[in-house]
């Protein structure tokens, strides 16, 4: 492709996305401003995450255009924004362009009514998923005035946020990262709220939960929120997500949550349907009422499927009948 016509092409994409959804014209807003490949650059990704914007490329056939699109978006952007680029390396990690020396820096930003502690960080992501939007935005509609939520792979505890900046009662974050479930607790600090984190694997806190519930020490939260990492951790059967559906849709039928909202981003090759909402109809029939999440509401991520380097979170409600 010509060089001036991608450069157009990018920067007419990010622009019309602002257009489409104004809350990210703001230099505090948390988004998606370029969508890979529907917005013409296959596996290319831009998300702005505050003041910090972050150029993500999965594509290496496209890693060379990494300096001109940082340049082109430090240009462009408004307000004072800061780059960086984090570029798929052949060894299969990530190399980081840091023109704006950011790496390590925080900043607080903004998701709707609701605050987030931001990093620059190598290592953990930058604090918030931003495709994951569309099911904070579903968690809402599900919510009750009682509701006790768990939010089972917590990481940053996003969905314990809104939970209680919405109007549930509680939220429980599990988590196997204590330095992410208290990069949570600051998260709730920054929203005037506060909720149980507990560092643990979410198989082992399940078992845990099914146990005590059993003999009757604690109710069961009525909604649960899964979100397990789109690449499991760990080798042969000790790898985090081999048997996790499994046992995971046991422990929703034995314990009977009212409703649970489940993302699925499955890279790992365990996926045994064509669509994940076939899998769980499969598993449990007329059980649940079984909604898919769109995207309507969150028109920044109106991105297809069939980018060959970012799969699109697939995300459920399941509602029990």
């Amino acid at each position: 492709m010509n060089s001036i016509l991608w450069k157009n092409l990018f920067l007419r994409a990010v622009e019309w996305r602002q257009e489409k959804e104004q809350r990210l014209v703001g230099a505090d807003e948390i988004g998606r401003l370029f969508a890979g490949k529907s917005d013409g650059l296959e596996g290319v990704l831009v998300d702005a995450f505050g003041p910090l914007v972050v150029l993500t490329i999965y594509n290496p056939a496209l890693a060379s255009l990494a300096p001109d699109l940082l340049l082109q978006l430090k240009t462009s952007l408004t307000g004072d924004r800061f780059v960086l680029g984090k570029v798929r390396s052949a060894t299969g990690g990530f190399d980081y362009l840091d023109p704006d020396k950011v790496l390590g820096r925080s900043w607080t930003a903004r998701e709707d009514d609701c605050l987030f502690e931001v990093r620059a960080d190598d290592k953990n992501d930058f604090g918030l998923f931003p495709d994951a939007r569309p099911a904070r935005l579903a968690l809402r509609q599900i919510l009750k005035s009682d509701s006790h939520v768990l939010n089972l792979f917590s990481y940053t505890c996003g969905f314990g946020v809104v939970a209680l900046r919405s109007v549930a009662r509680a939220a429980t974050n599990v988590d196997a990262s204590p330095e992410m479930l208290t990069w949570g607790k600051r998260n709730a600090g920054l929203n005037g709220v506060d909720f149980a984190v507990v560092p643990e694997m979410a198989q082992k806190y399940l078992l845990r939960l099914e146990r005590r519930v059993s003999e009757g020490k604690v109710p069961c939260p009525d909604v649960w929120v899964c979100d397990p990492p789109a690449f499991g951790v760990g080798r042969g059967q000790q790898r985090i997500l081999k048997h996790f559906w499994t046992d995971f849709w046991g422990f929703v039928e034995r314990l009977s949550p009212r409703a649970v909202l489940v993302l699925r981003n499955d890279r790992t090759g365990h996926r045994q349907r064509d669509t994940f909402a076939t899998e769980v109809e499969e598993i449990f029939g007329a059980r649940f009422e079984i909604r898919p999440v769109g995207f309507a509401q969150s028109p920044s991520l109106c991105y297809e499927g069939s980018d060959s380097y970012y799969k699109v979170n697939e995300s459920l409600i399941l509602l029990r009948r």
